[in-house]
């Protein structure tokens, strides 16, 4: 059944007040007719706004029905969840995988309460995320869409794209995973990837940056960089809130020749970034540091 919305059932409402028959209403705005006819005749309401249904809904009888459902169907769920919880992680080890959901975390990722969560609006990045976590963990994750409330300016919602995954086991491992482990060049490029997919940008002015108000997490990409040959250097700037606090920022720049390494030995799995990024290895990089 589709979901009619207010707006359309408002529309029709109006429509009609300027005595226009359901035929037409219903061509303007791909509508079928019976369902206009029931909105302007039969003061009937699309159903997610009917008074009636809600009424319904917050009856004593309803409420009383939806306690007795729960009191059969929330031991079952809790007993589905507690052994999903429990269950033991694929390989604890360091792995390519592993690493790069780590670098994710890092940046725009977040783990609490039992949850590993990534929300972006660049579906390709969510999906390496998903990939990945489910490669090395074991788990299956959950992928779906959802709309972001915007500024009220901006008449257009946004998408955004959500993976997370339910394991008790899988948090404790990734809050108190020591990354001193990360030792192989391939883990720390892996793991530099899934930062700079949360963080990274290279912009117009051809600067390859990422971003991040905690400096201890650009320290520790900045020597995963360095140890694979990638000039960089972090700098911290302020500015003030609106209410006139000073807040502290920092931000990585790799500089030079090392933009022309970073795409030849990481890169993005963002698309729209790495595209950036290869028109100027095209127009600029290429010519000037392909041949040294």
């Amino acid at each position: 059944m589709r979901a009619y919305t207010l707006e359309e059932y408002n529309k029709s409402i109006e429509l009609n007040k300027k005595n226009l028959g359901s035929l037409r209403i219903s061509k303007l705005i791909n509508i079928s007719r019976s369902t206009i006819e029931g909105w302007i005749n039969n003061d009937r309401k699309p159903y997610f706004f009917s008074e009636k249904r809600i009424n319904a809904q917050k009856s004593k009888e309803n409420l009383e029905r939806l306690k007795k459902l729960s009191k059969i169907s929330q031991p079952l769920a809790v007993q589905k969840a507690r052994e999903k919880n429990i269950k033991p992680i694929k390989n604890e080890s360091i792995t390519k995988e592993l690493a790069y959901v780590l670098g994710v975390i890092l940046g725009d990722g977040h783990v609490s309460q039992r949850r590993v969560i990534l929300s972006a609006t660049d579906k390709d990045f969510v999906i390496t995320f998903k990939n990945n976590l489910e490669k090395w963990s074991g788990y299956k994750t959950r992928f779906f869409s959802r709309f972001i409330k915007l500024d009220k300016k901006i008449k257009n919602r946004k998408i955004q794209w959500v993976n997370y995954l339910d394991s008790v086991k899988i948090e404790y491992f990734i809050k108190n995973f020591n990354y001193e482990k990360i030792k192989d060049d391939q883990n720390k490029i892996s793991f530099i990837k899934g930062f700079f997919d949360s963080e990274g940008h290279f912009s117009k002015d051809y600067e390859l940056i990422a971003y991040n108000k905690d400096i201890t997490k650009l320290n520790l990409i900045s020597s995963f960089l360095s140890d694979l040959g990638l000039e960089n250097k972090i700098n911290t700037y302020t500015t003030k809130n609106i209410n006139g606090n000073n807040i502290h920022y920092s931000y990585l720049k790799i500089i030079g020749k090392s933009r022309y390494l970073f795409y030849q030995k990481i890169g993005f799995s963002i698309q729209r970034k790495q595209r950036r990024l290869k028109e100027w290895i095209k127009k600029i990089g290429k010519d000037k540091y392909g041949g040294k």
